[in-house]
């Protein structure tokens, strides 16, 4: 892949060391020391942050995930990581695949197969090949539809089990749900957006960090091009709306964020650093 210059100039700058430090290892696939990157994490997620519960501590461990630190370097081990399963009801819904994800780029893939949960994954899977939190499925009497919040994060969790060679059986199906879809619309009609709300709340805008309620467009078309569809006219549509999000020097800009952020947080309507590094990401697996 041919990278701009200036664009990997931009990323390299030591404003975002968590940016600089996976540009070098993930774009360039260069060595790169990730000592500035743990100090860094260390002075921005609180002191006693294992103790957090709930979905800021989800929240806490994708932001060591996202920086590309290995769980073990950071003080992470691995019996924390069956406990944290444990003491928490899985409930198959966003925040749990988020958490799952986290920790499959932690590194902990050996620990979360000893839990065995990738195993009973598709024992939760709907008719439609999405998922729903457990908590609302028991409140319907007859099969509902999967929430597609959910499914973004599942096809992001997938992405990265691709990536690390674990295979997960409900992918195919997953896929097919998003086909039917188009990606982003309702499947009876589909004109209209899955997620039809403000600029900075949809699949389709540019968002950053991502959540339980968002995930940008960005992560979404790298998770189908690391899944192998990067070049498929499925995504054609996907990648035509991500390139009208460049400015004039090629830089993506940023069009969500969250009010309390697990990162640093970058503005809403400038160039975002995570935004062009995950589209590079993309770019990099389409081919």
């Amino acid at each position: 892949m041919n990278l701009d210059n200036n664009i990997v100039e931009w990323l390299l700058e030591n404003s975002n060391p968590a940016i600089e430090y996976r540009t070098k290892t993930e774009l360039l696939n260069e060595k790169a020391d990730n000592k500035n990157v743990i100090d860094w994490l260390k002075k921005i997620l609180t002191t006693d942050w294992k103790s957090t519960k709930g979905l800021w501590l989800t929240y806490y461990y994708n932001s060591i995930a996202e920086c590309g630190v290995n769980g073990n370097e950071f003080g992470i081990k691995g019996m924390e990581v069956i406990e944290l399963f444990k003491n928490n009801n899985f409930e198959y819904g966003c925040g749990d695949f988020m958490l799952l994800r986290a920790l499959i780029m932690l590194g902990f893939k050996k620990e979360i197969k000893n839990i065995g949960i990738i195993e009973t994954l598709d024992n939760n899977k709907l008719l439609d090949g999405g998922f729903l939190c457990l908590h609302r499925l028991k409140k319907f009497k007859t099969c509902p539809k999967s929430c597609v919040k959910c499914n973004n994060l599942v096809l992001m969790f997938l992405s990265e089990c691709k990536k690390r060679d674990i295979k997960i059986p409900m992918e195919n199906d997953l896929l097919q749900y998003f086909w039917k879809h188009k990606i982003f619309y309702k499947s009876n009609d589909q004109s209209t957006l899955m997620l039809n709300a403000r600029e900075g709340w949809r699949t389709i805008d540019t968002i950053y960090p991502f959540e339980v309620m968002r995930v940008g467009l960005q992560n979404i078309v790298e998770a189908f091009c690391v899944l192998g569809y990067g070049k498929d006219k499925k995504l054609k549509e996907a990648w035509n709306i991500l390139e009208n999000k460049k400015d004039k020097d090629g830089k993506y800009i940023l069009e969500g964020t969250l009010s309390k952020s697990y990162l640093p947080k970058e503005k809403i309507g400038k160039p975002s650093k995570w935004v062009t590094f995950y589209t590079l990401m993309a770019k990099r697996y389409k081919l």
